[in-house]
């Protein structure tokens, strides 16, 4: 349990590292493209990701997916489909979850990423939702408590696009 925790403490520790080198920027006062470090935390996240998914209730709902394959091909082509998903992550999914070291690690990690994505091709801020991610959030608002557990046993499907996307623009 001691080696768990360890190296637990130093995979985290590891995150830290990388987003306080990720927070600075480059001369021209913009974040710089990372793209290894896009991959190195995408593989990470699938790690925590399964930790997440056992230390909650299994999702039951088969009959309603929230990412679908329409919003696959939205998030690889249009940046602020994958913005607004990530956002939609961190502040309606996670957010709801109790406290611990997978779920901050899991914040931290999306945040990275979102920055560094928009580091790579950057996205025009946009004030509205786009219609796929507003479909997304009504389904998960529906779902209640239960969506928040859809969400993160569908981290299996958004984490293949993230290293899909990746590898794009590497």
């Amino acid at each position: 349990m001691k080696v768990y925790s360890i190296f637990s403490s130093g995979v985290f520790l590891v995150l830290l590292c990388l987003i306080t080198v990720e927070g600075k920027k480059s001369p021209t006062g913009r974040h710089t493209c990372r793209k290894g470090l896009l991959s190195q935390v995408t593989e990470n996240l699938y790690i925590k990701a399964t930790s997440l998914k056992s230390s909650i209730p299994k999702d039951l709902i088969k009959n309603t997916r929230l990412l679908k394959k329409t919003t696959k091909v939205l998030f690889m082509t249009n940046c602020r489909v994958r913005d607004e998903l990530l956002s939609f992550y961190m502040k309606n999914v996670f957010s709801h979850l109790g406290a611990g070291r997978d779920k901050l690690y899991i914040i931290s990690a999306f945040q990275v990423l979102q920055t560094n994505m928009n580091a790579c091709l950057p996205c025009a801020p946009s004030t509205r939702l786009t219609s796929a991610v507003k479909k997304l959030k009504k389904t998960f608002l529906k779902l209640g408590e239960k969506g928040i557990y859809k969400a993160i046993h569908e981290l299996d499907i958004l984490l293949p696009w993230i290293q899909a996307y990746i590898r794009t623009i590497l």
